[in-house]
């Protein structure tokens, strides 16, 4: 299996993802941000930003020094509807530099999908509607941040995989191959369906409806398996669909910041959001 997807996915995963991404340097400076970054932080995701400091993290010389990658930090964002949320970092080398490569996700009210979805500015809804805005200001990443794009899969702390049409995990990144467990046979996970890490099936039998007709999973607790013990995380998941049809899902899983809440329910799969 290919160690990366390839750059077109890359570049798409990038850009189009519902977690915010950025690439800084070993300043901390920022260099790439994707469009989710752009809405949770409005300037402080253009290029040579002090990201750390607008996260409000005032140890990030401490975590480069460490240089470990680093899970659920808390953070403050600059969008009004969506203040607060977590940080997950690593730290690794592009052509010998170092840079910090970053995932954040905020706190909705309401995830989507579940029951009584709620209303308001700050739902999971609300968020996606968000990333999905047009924004003439927005330039997607091109083929010059794909060393970057790689590395990011290789190093952030946060679990990536991409689902084809018919459920099978395509590709997966080292986080989420450790944290279904399959460390030492990778081959036991990609390349076969999605439902067999799901702990509860009727999760994922809804999950997989909505990623072929693009519906989103946003901010959304379920427990993943990994050698039958139960694993807590939050997913923010979307989908390329191109004439119709899945091309290939953009799934980034976080462990749980609170493994002790209840796990959220799904409804019937509604499509007008």
């Amino acid at each position: 299996m290919s160690s990366h997807p390839s750059s077109e996915q890359l570049l798409d995963l990038f850009n189009w993802a519902s977690p915010a991404m950025l690439v800084t340097d070993a300043d901390g400076r920022v260099v790439l941000a994707n469009k989710a970054a752009s809405e949770l932080l409005s300037h402080h995701a253009s290029p040579g930003a002090q990201l750390a400091d607008a996260l409000g993290i005032d140890d990030y010389a401490a975590l480069l020094a460490a240089g470990e990658p680093v899970e659920n930090l808390d953070a403050g964002f600059a969008n009004a509807d969506f203040p607060s949320g977590y940080a997950n970092v690593g730290f690794g080398e592009v052509e010998g530099s170092t840079y910090g490569f970053w995932a954040l996700r905020p706190v909705t009210t309401h995830p989507t999908p579940s029951p009584g979805a709620g209303r308001g500015n700050s739902t999971a809804q609300a968020w996606i509607r968000q990333v999905d805005r047009a924004d003439a200001a927005y330039t997607p990443v091109g083929e010059d941040a794909v060393k970057f794009i790689q590395a990011y899969y290789d190093t952030c702390p946060v679990a990536i995989h991409l689902i084809e049409e018919d459920g099978t995990v395509a590709h997966a990144n080292w986080k989420d191959i450790a944290i279904v467990g399959a460390d030492e046979q990778p081959d036991t996970y990609v390349g076969h369906h999605i439902r067999h890490i799901y702990a509860d099936q009727e999760v994922v039998e809804d999950f997989l409806g909505r990623w072929g007709e693009d519906a989103p999973i946003i901010d959304f607790r379920a427990d993943f398996l990994n050698k039958g013990e139960r694993v807590p995380v939050v997913i923010f998941s979307t989908a390329k669909v191109e004439d119709n049809k899945l091309k290939n899902t953009r799934c980034f899983v976080f462990p749980d910041s609170h493994p002790d809440r209840k796990r959220d329910k799904v409804k019937a799969l509604d499509l007008n959001f």
